[in-house]
């Protein structure tokens, strides 16, 4: 039994002497399959990021309350729109806040008459749809009428936004299920190259009566020594990225985003898993072409 462990290894380690750069191509295609199901995953999970960071920091209506209505009542309403569309948070600011926040030159031509100004009541919502924000500010107007001038909030960013991630992570997907495909080809051509080399030697062990399982073996062994090897230069890049870039001098909601919460320990075990898995499937489906 050992001894046939120890043929088993070594057959297995033979087509990396005899093509090595073939060899080193199936792994080098198998690094580039992992690194890129690795950044799909980083996008998934930059995405829910920066929705959810979104909600938390853009997602705001601003409801200019009518110029007519004092600052007494506009808090009210304002309080009352709160709790009426159960908003997480609702900031009002008065008629002289907002004075002090606006361009001097406003302010010389104001000077200190603050009617035109209107009281503002700041809402976070806890929406991304677009459809679902204007029905909410469509029930806001009908419900208060002349009492609300405008509502204000970033409509067209929402759906750009929006776009772009969704196009972004489709375009990846795609590519990464391409890049998948090709290296499973590419370990499968690599096995069947090896084969051929060994054709002589498969004789050979059918005439002595060895089962399909004992001729499979090395060949299959030899598929995951390229996934491993593909695995162990993925995770050294990722390891570099993720000790390289640092996000903490913007203070931003989307540099904040941009940061995995995935650990990199999972992106290894991630990439040993699929490394593996692509090696096992590539000499698999070369075995399986020549030795049935």
């Amino acid at each position: 039994m050992i001894e046939q462990l120890k043929f088993i290894l070594f057959e297995s380690f033979q087509s990396l002497k005899r093509y090595p750069l073939y060899s080193f191509i199936s792994s080098l295609t198998i690094m580039i399959c992992l690194i890129v199901i690795s950044f799909i995953i980083y996008m998934s999970n930059i995405t829910n990021n920066i929705s959810e960071n979104f909600k938390d920091n853009e997602s705001v209506l601003k409801i200019f309350i009518s110029n007519s209505i004092d600052d007494i009542e506009s808090r009210k309403i304002c309080n009352d729109i709160k709790q009426e569309f159960n908003f997480q948070k609702a900031d009002f600011e008065d008629r002289n806040q907002l004075f002090n926040n606006i361009d001097q030159n406003l302010k010389t031509w104001l000077k200190d008459d603050l009617n035109f100004i209107p009281c503002l009541c700041s809402v976070t919502i806890d929406l991304n749809e677009v459809n679902e924000i204007d029905g909410v500010i469509s029930s806001i107007n009908e419900k208060y009428g002349n009492k609300v001038d405008k509502t204000v909030y970033p409509r067209s960013y929402l759906i750009k936004f929006g776009k772009a991630l969704s196009m972004s992570y489709s375009i990846i997907f795609i590519i990464g299920i391409i890049v998948f495909i090709v290296s499973i080809f590419n370990i499968s051509n690599i096995i069947k190259l090896s084969i051929e080399s060994r054709k002589d030697l498969i004789g050979i062990l059918k005439l002595h009566g060895a089962n399909k399982y004992f001729i499979k073996a090395p060949f299959i062994i030899e598929g995951v020594i390229h996934g491993f090897i593909g695995f162990v230069f993925s995770s050294l890049i990722i390891f570099l990225i993720f000790n390289s870039f640092s996000l903490d001098m913007y203070n931003h909601f989307l540099s904040d985003s941009l940061i995995s919460t995935i650990s990199l320990q999972i992106y290894i075990y991630i990439n040993l898993i699929f490394g593996i898995l692509l090696g096992l499937i590539g000499s698999n489906l070369g075995v399986s072409n020549y030795l049935e």
